[in-house]
């Protein structure tokens, strides 16, 4: 018997051997941790037909990581797995209240409350490309640890704020704001592989990174980037370095992190021990 087990684990696929260890967090903007069991080797797991992020623990029983999306409601949801069957599990979304916060943004950057026919022209042409890299899920995970804090500046705005500018309500903040001098450096949070290196209306000079199976992280407002779209970067890795460009008052790094195409709060993901 143990041999078979044996010889079972090493035909499992070398994804599902990594394993981020998350803390359920049911909010909106939070993680839903999901447990559930199978004998298969490469189960998968979907919410709101989306893929979602799945992993195995302990060679025990299987997780799906749920990203919540910021302006869910309330109550129930569920996730549908697919191995040998198709079955539903449901879990519970709870409420969480996020502080409002008030920018006011002058001189040229007015630009960005209410921009001109122009800039929206911009805008619209950018939107589907920053959709498409929302929406890359690759099979293969890519970063195995817990992530990484990319500078080592305080949080200026933390996760979910409700923003207004200039008194105009936007939406939700959907990151870590970093504090740090134009031209710091920025680490890569994880292993992964750039599937952006550009410069945007809103985002100014922007990096996302891949790190398989929906997970992708997301540096804004950079002043330098350093890598190039399809380079393989490891954890810990200068991606480029801290500026003001795009919406931004000041100079900062803005930290996402995706997960099945939904904004979740980066801290839930990083080992504030490192």
């Amino acid at each position: 018997m143990k041999k078979t087990k044996f010889l079972l684990f090493l035909l499992l696929p070398l994804s599902v051997l990594a394993n981020l260890n998350v803390k359920h967090t049911p909010i909106p903007g939070g993680i839903a941790v999901v447990d559930f069991y199978t004998n298969h080797s490469n189960p998968k797991a979907f919410y709101s037909q989306v893929p979602v992020y799945t992993q195995q623990v302990n060679n025990t029983h299987w997780q799906a990581l749920v990203g919540i999306p910021l302006l869910a409601k309330i109550g129930e949801k569920q996730i549908t797995i697919k191995d040998f069957s198709t079955r539903n599990i449901t879990f519970k979304v709870t409420e969480h209240d996020y502080k409002k916060q008030y920018i006011t943004l002058k001189g040229k950057n007015k630009k960005y409350v209410n921009p001109n026919l122009l800039h929206m022209d911009r805008i619209n042409q950018e939107r589907p490309i920053l959709s498409k890299a929302r929406k890359v899920f690759s099979n293969t995970i890519m970063n195995k640890a817990a992530f990484i804090r990319p500078v080592s500046g305080v949080t200026t705005s933390p996760f979910g704020f409700k923003r207004f500018y200039n008194g105009q309500a936007r939406r939700p903040h959907t990151g870590l704001d970093y504090a740090g001098d134009v031209g710091t450096e920025i680490k890569a949070s994880g292993g992964g592989k750039v599937i952006i290196s550009d410069e945007f209306f809103f985002n100014g000079n922007a990096v996302f990174i891949d790190h398989g199976q929906g997970l992708i992280s997301v540096y804004i407002h950079m002043n330098k980037r350093l890598v190039v779209p399809g380079q393989i970067v490891k954890q810990g890795d200068i991606i480029g370095t801290i500026g003001q460009t795009g919406r931004a008052t000041g100079p900062h790094l803005h930290f996402g992190v995706y997960l099945n195409q939904t904004v979740v709060n980066p801290n839930l993901l990083i080992n504030h021990e490192i």
